[in-house]
């Protein structure tokens, strides 16, 4: 409720998004309330993608996710 965010980007790997398909919508729905915007997006990745150490890491999804960090970044600024 105290956050002073101007705007937010929650990436999920698809099998987390997996476990529980709805875990999002009241993240999302909270963000909405406070009109700050927010984008919840499902990367077809597993849990880890963007470490490049990590077993499941996925270059092509870690790019596309760094990419819309920084823009993020960039846009709220």
């Amino acid at each position: 409720p105290q956050m002073q965010a101007t705007a937010v980007l929650i990436a999920v790997a698809q099998n987390d998004d997996k476990a529980d398909p709805t875990v999002k919508d009241p993240v999302q729905a909270a963000f909405d309330a406070k009109n700050i915007p927010a984008e919840v997006e499902v990367y077809p990745a597993e849990h880890g993608w963007c470490p490049p150490d990590s077993q499941v890491f996925d270059q092509v999804q870690a790019d596309r996710a760094w990419a819309r960090l920084l823009a993020t970044v960039k846009a709220g600024l």
